[in-house]
């Protein structure tokens, strides 16, 4: 399928090509330990083509290359790269469907309800599918998409398909959900899924609940396969929740969930690699909304019930063992457009590291200012208070219009162990007087802190050992 997508994608585009652009990018840095790459540059050349050959349709194009004289400052190990990077094909009937033929874009994603079942990013990468959308069939909309993985060996393969269907005024939500994940050379080598959910706004439906709010209910349920499943599969999973019920100034949330032993879904994070089978629990979430005042107090709570081992099932040699998880949140926006936000969590579970139950308190402050000239934010972060991987975090982040053409971004976050402490920095000074092109100069790694400052858990980790990357860049970036 990858070439049967991939040539006419080259074709079409550049055949009807009615839109050009893309960008062309030089760039040379100074190592950590000195190197200065000024005469043996990195080249990056991208491509976009786009063509509409026929009314109603698309193709789109993205070409990629890359040239480096030298890879990690390695002069022997010369670097290129030419490739497409992503692609597609399109007829829309604007009355009731769109088919979509792409190659590594991540087209998947979906509205899934109370759990996931499919992950967009298991079925991304270098793919390739088709994608039907359609709607306007009386209530009833949906999607279907096949996905391959061509380069996979054994020739693995997907099948998504969903079903909706609002009724009376979008008061009642009906849903289902199948999917299937194929590997292998024998025909009991796959993974199936099928659920359904249903919801519906009591609030709107009975009307001396009005003042309420919508009390909004929501159930949904799953079952799947999966090869040799024991004998008596617990493969149901289902869950419940309300939601948008007000008292006042007062909105609360209420979830159950069950999730069974033997559910898997191998298109999943959450039923997968995340491990979330095999468990029970609730959840209870409360906000309270200051009459007039630009004040949020939100608070939650969370008890979940797992085997010590998820892959098992319950036994004496492996018991229940429970997970709680308290959180409260103020939130608060003064005047000169100043916000603040401060929250206090509370973990308590079983820690094998130590084979004991253990606590895991944060607390976290955060304040934010923001005018026409200038956005600058400042948190402080202390990660499991009392513990021997208490990790206390402060962090800074600036982004400034020093003039019409001249734009500064920097950010800088420090983490204190209890025996050593790590800093990481990032700064960028941007230049856009000569447009369409962009003068950029860089020092530090941009992937480093890059999730929310102190929130970012790969820097913010006592298990973390990176700190500042010491090096320069410059780079010249010229779109067309």
């Amino acid at each position: 399928m990858k070439k049967l997508l991939a040539i006419p994608l080259i074709f079409a585009a550049c055949a009807f090509a009615v839109g050009l652009g893309g960008y062309y990018e030089i760039q040379t840095r100074l190592a950590e330990d000195g190197t200065w790459q000024l005469f043996e540059p990195s080249h990056r050349f991208e491509l976009r083509l786009n063509a509409s050959p026929w009314q109603n349709t698309e193709v789109f194009a993205k070409f990629f290359a890359e040239l480096s004289r030298t890879q990690d400052n390695d002069a022997e190990r010369q670097f290129h790269e030419y490739t497409l990077l992503e692609g597609h094909l399109k007829y829309r009937w604007p009355k009731h469907f769109e088919v979509l033929a792409f190659a590594k874009e991540n087209r998947y994603w979906f509205s899934q309800g109370l759990f996931e079942v499919v992950t967009a990013d298991r079925l991304s990468g270098d793919t390739q599918a088709l994608r039907m959308d359609f709607w306007g069939l009386g209530p009833v909309s949906g999607l279907a998409y096949y996905n391959d993985w061509s380069g996979a060996s054994g020739g693995e393969d997907a099948l998504v398909g969903r079903i909706n269907a609002p009724l009376w005024g979008d008061r009642i939500r009906v849903g289902a959900t199948a999917a299937r994940k194929d590997w292998g050379e024998t025909t009991s080598d796959y993974n199936a899924v099928l659920g359904g959910d249903i919801g519906f706004a009591l609030g709107r439906i009975v009307p001396p609940l009005r003042p309420l709010g919508n009390i909004d209910i929501t159930a949904q349920i799953a079952t799947s396969r999966v090869p040799a499943e024991p004998e008596d599969p617990e493969d149901i999973i289902w869950a419940m929740e309300m939601r948008q019920l007000k008292l006042k100034d007062f909105e609360l949330q209420a979830r159950y969930h069950d999730y069974g032993a033997d559910f898997r879904s191998y298109l999943s994070n959450q039923f997968d690699y995340d491990q979330s089978f095999n468990e029970k629990g609730y959840y209870l979430r409360g906000v309270y909304f200051f009459p007039m005042k630009a004040i949020n107090l939100s608070g939650s709570y969370s008890r979940t019930t797992a085997p010590q081992n998820r892959l098992q099932r319950v036994s004496e040699s492996n018991p229940e063992r429970d997970y709680h998880e308290a959180y409260g949140e103020v939130y608060i926006e003064w005047v000169n457009n100043i916000k603040s936000k401060a929250y206090y969590k509370y973990y308590r579970g079983w820690d094998p590291t130590y084979e004991s139950d253990r606590e895991y308190p944060t607390l976290f402050g955060e304040i934010s200012l923001e005018n026409s000239l200038a956005k600058v934010r400042a948190q402080v972060r202390a990660k499991d208070i009392g513990t021997p991987y208490q990790v206390i975090a402060t962090g800074a982040e600036i982004n400034v219009n020093l003039s019409n053409n001249l734009k500064l971004y920097a950010r800088a976050v420090n983490a204190e162990e209890r025996y050593e402490s790590r800093q990481t920095a990032f700064v960028q000074l941007r230049y856009e007087r000569f447009q369409p092109a962009e003068v950029f100069l860089e020092f530090g790694n941009p992937g480093d802190s890059d999730n929310d400052l102190t929130n970012d858990d790969d820097f913010v980790n006592e298990a973390a050992s990176h700190g500042v990357n010491k090096q320069i860049k410059l780079f010249v970036k010229v779109y067309f």
